[in-house]
């Protein structure tokens, strides 16, 4: 495949990447984490990172740790520690989107819903939650994988995300998994052409294998 496969997922909404994965007998859509906003979307390269909670009170390596692992292109998959405690909020988006980071995946809760809204770095959470993570978790690692509902996220892997949901693509399924996503998004494209057109049921039926 001649196109890099970052630049193929971009063009790709989660459901057509989705139906690329089932074509290739691999699971990777992740459920319950919502976008902060319904314009969000994002596509880059994973970077885990999990948390835990802290051993005592008081200062923790959070979120310092965390935000020293910023790198452009990539999206942050974020295992906290419960969805009740924010691990994400404003002012570390618009660090991360001045960075040219690409987005971020919060299996745990996220604050300053509002700041997010109305700026334009792509978040995905489990849910909005005032409290702090401040003094309550720490930083346990930036570079092992994580787990977020029963999927595996690795260093590497592709993440895209949007209003419908979060998909993890396996850096080692890249290349087929894009080839089978391109294939899928041009039918789409006639698919929406003929829609458009009028045709009949029966005619779409006959050249298109789902609907």
């Amino acid at each position: 495949m001649s196109e890099n496969p970052i630049t193929v997922f971009e063009q790709c909404d989660t459901s057509i990447v989705s139906d690329a994965m089932d074509e290739h007998g691999l699971e990777g859509v992740i459920t319950g984490l919502r976008a902060a906003a319904p314009t969000h979307s994002a596509v880059g390269r994973a970077r885990p990172v999990r948390f835990e909670r802290a051993r005592t009170n008081g200062l923790t390596n959070f979120p310092y740790e965390m935000l020293d692992a910023i790198a452009p292109d990539e999206v942050f998959v974020l295992d906290g520690v419960s969805p009740e405690l924010s691990c994400w909020g404003g002012q570390a988006s618009t660090l991360a989107e001045n960075s040219g980071m690409a987005g971020v995946v919060v299996d745990g809760g996220y604050r300053d819903v509002p700041d997010i809204r109305e700026g334009s770095f792509p978040v995905f959470g489990r849910q909005p939650t005032p409290r702090s993570g401040q003094g309550r978790m720490r930083v346990a690692s930036t570079d092992a994988p994580v787990t977020v509902d029963g999927i595996r996220v690795d260093v590497g892997d592709i993440i895209v995300a949007d209003a419908t949901g979060v998909v993890v693509v396996p850096a080692e399924h890249e290349t087929a998994v894009a080839e089978t996503a391109a294939d899928i998004l041009a039918d789409e494209g006639e698919l929406s052409e003929k829609v458009a057109q009028g045709k009949g049921i029966d005619e779409i039926r006959a050249e298109h294998d789902t609907f």
